[in-house]
């Protein structure tokens, strides 16, 4: 499908906010709501758009993320395919991501306690240690995203969403918990159809959803688009400093966010100090950016590595069952 410049503007909006009304959104592209009607189904059927998701604090639920990146050996498109099996049927993995470069699969699990974690690890281990040549963890600490600036070039100020461990803890009734569990993999759900999924009334549903929004709860609600069918690779930095302050971080972060095509930005507990994710035409576009990053942030950056992004095989955004 070939995108058109009102294409390219629904989408802009829908990733700054995917939950907008359809009348707003077709005022703010100046075309009827017809004809947007037609094109987002278009978009969806197309599968350039995947989800809309809410982007819950999660970090405020007392979760933690921990990301495994994996270097495979000897291991055949059968076992590989075994591999993502076992990760993508346990709930507690969030994200798999099959990678090339320095890492060949990376993924998340979500937990509360570490003992959820290793114990996915050790299972992981007891199944196919044999074909892992190197293994390593990372800790999120602090996330950034951005909506996608490339889609439209725009000149207006990004739209962060920001969280991680400065946050504080929060505590969710049942209530809340029921509604942000319709939202988080359909941040268009309407509050008729929430309603009537948790037996709440729409009163108490839209009052709840816009205290959760005013309590930072909710920080927003994105898109998970098909980059691959628009043209683009994705492809995550990981940044390792030296000599740094954190004065120089958050230069060097503003810069990131400067680039129109970074998407967000995440700092670790890991070898690395950051990780970037860029949605980019060529892998030489990219290199080409990283190297002048790293050229301009030299008194700082030690070295970087790279991978390429294939698919994301699974992303889960949040559930707050365990909670």
């Amino acid at each position: 499908m070939e995108l058109n410049l009102k294409d390219r503007k629904i989408l802009y909006e829908l990733d700054k906010n995917s939950r907008i009304g359809l009348t707003e959104l077709a005022k703010k592209i100046q075309m009827s709501k017809e004809s947007l009607y037609y094109r987002l189904k278009k978009l969806e059927d197309e599968k350039i758009i995947l989800k809309y998701h809410t982007v819950s604090a999660h970090y405020r639920f007392g979760t933690v993320d921990y990301k495994v990146y994996l270097r495979l050996k000897d291991l055949s498109k059968k076992k590989y395919e075994s591999l993502i099996d076992f990760l993508m049927e346990n709930k507690d993995v969030f994200w798999i991501a099959p990678c090339n470069g320095r890492w060949d699969l990376m993924f998340g699990i979500r937990a509360i306690q570490m003992n959820e974690f290793f114990e996915i690890h050790d299972m992981l281990l007891e199944k196919f240690s044999k074909y892992i040549q190197e293994k390593e963890l990372s800790i999120s600490r602090n996330a950034l995203q951005f909506n996608r600036r490339w889609m439209l070039d725009s000149k207006e100020e990004r739209k962060t969403f920001e969280f991680g461990e400065e946050n504080k803890k929060i505590e969710l009734d049942k209530e809340d918990r029921l509604i942000l569990n319709e939202l988080v993999n359909n941040s268009r759900k309407k509050i008729v159809d929430i309603s009537k999924n948790t037996n709440l009334s729409v009163d108490v549903v839209n009052y709840r959803i816009k205290k959760m929004e005013k309590q930072k709860i909710i920080n927003g609600y994105k898109c998970l688009f098909n980059v691959e069918k628009l043209g683009l690779i994705t492809t995550k930095a990981f940044v390792y400093f030296k000599n740094i302050n954190q004065e120089r971080k958050k230069e060097f972060i503003q810069h990131i966010k400067s680039l129109k095509n970074s998407v967000n930005v995440v700092t670790t507990f890991a070898p690395w100090d950051l990780e970037i994710i860029f949605e980019i035409e060529d892998y030489r576009d990219y290199y080409k950016i990283m190297e002048e990053v790293k050229d301009k942030f030299s008194d700082i950056i030690k070295f970087y590595d790279s991978v390429i992004i294939f698919e994301e095989r699974k992303q889960v955004f949040d559930r707050t069952e365990k909670i």
